[in-house]
């Protein structure tokens, strides 16, 4: 998973800059066993107005390209073009009217999302495109209504369809703007219980995902964001079996609540290998490919998806 830079007026400038360490990136990933590069991670893809530059450099070395976005921009030139060497797109929404999707995506433009995916779907259809689009909704109370909605419009314009609860709430549980603040305060209070994580069992982000920003930075996870404290230090200088040694023993780890799940006998021995790394023994038998596929995904009784995190939030 690749992160892409927020907030700069010089998105495009800093990727042309960065052709060669995304290149130099590939080529170690593709080393030590990647299978998929992600273009996403907190942020819009298609602000980078060359990102099909960068999924064509993909899929010159073979990778299995994804892209997850909202689509919520007036103008994206470069979207049938790129999309043309993108295996899966996620478009993500949490409403069909402005004024229910504007809760959550706020700031967002439905009309622009409806306009993007009517052009992807008729690209589809004409053959221009072969790319697998996931329209995902985030499902809270406030807007479950317009569940079928959006479900009949993924059919009509032959996409996929999910329906994924949605984490905290976008009216009475809003993301705090302190969340450095909060993480420097864990890790102050360190406790060296791992007490979400029974023996046997493993946070699957620290197996299925390398989080890696837009400088070349692999970070703890994805689901935590690219703040200073869980950085954990230049791709290209660590060898995996270091980077998967420095996540799976963060103290971060110690206060995620993320749904653990049973260890394969892979990962069993990506840790061996891991810890025979550190202590300079020879490694024998590299396992080749460092994730498997994605943890299934879990659903409750009535056919919501569950969060990724794994616990079936309430409102």
């Amino acid at each position: 998973m690749r992160h892409l830079p927020t907030g700069c007026a010089r998105l495009s400038e800093h990727f042309k800059e960065n052709e060669h360490l995304f290149r130099r990136i590939l080529e170690k990933g593709v080393h030590d066993g990647a299978y998929q590069v992600g273009l996403f991670n907190w942020t819009e893809p298609f602000l980078i107005s060359n990102l099909q530059e960068y999924t064509e450099i993909v899929k010159q070395f073979g990778l299995r390209c994804e892209v997850a976005s909202t689509l919520s921009l007036r103008r994206i030139d470069c979207l049938l073009t790129c999309l043309k060497t993108v295996d899966l797109l996620w478009v993500t929404t949490s409403g069909y009217t402005q004024s229910i999707y504007q809760v959550n995506h706020a700031a967002g433009n439905v009309e622009y999302v409806l306009r993007h995916l009517e052009s992807i779907s008729n690209a589809k259809k004409r053959g221009i495109i072969q790319t697998d689009v996931i329209l995902r909704f985030l499902k809270f109370d406030y807007n479950a209504h317009e569940e079928i909605i959006l479900r009949s419009l993924a059919e009509e314009y032959g996409f996929h369809f999910e329906a994924l609860l949605g984490s905290g709430h976008p009216i009475r549980m809003k993301a705090p703007s302190t969340r450095e603040q909060e993480i420097t305060e864990l890790l102050g209070s360190f406790s060296s219980s791992r007490k979400y994580e029974e023996p046997g069992t493993v946070c699957p982000l620290i197996f299925e995902h390398i989080a890696v920003n837009a400088d070349g930075d692999v970070y703890q996870c994805s689901a935590h964001g690219y703040h200073p404290q869980l950085r954990i230090g230049a791709y290209l200088d660590l060898s995996r079996e270091e980077i998967l040694m420095r996540r799976y023993t963060h103290p971060f780890c110690n206060f995620c609540n993320w749904k653990r799940r049973q260890a394969t006998d892979i990962e069993g021995t990506l840790l061996d290998q891991a810890l025979d790394a550190r202590l300079g023994r020879p490694m024998l038998n590299r396992v080749p490919r460092l994730s498997g596929p994605d943890t299934p995904a879990q659903y409750n009784q009535e056919g919501d998806q569950l969060p990724k995190d794994g616990h079936d939030h309430r409102w």
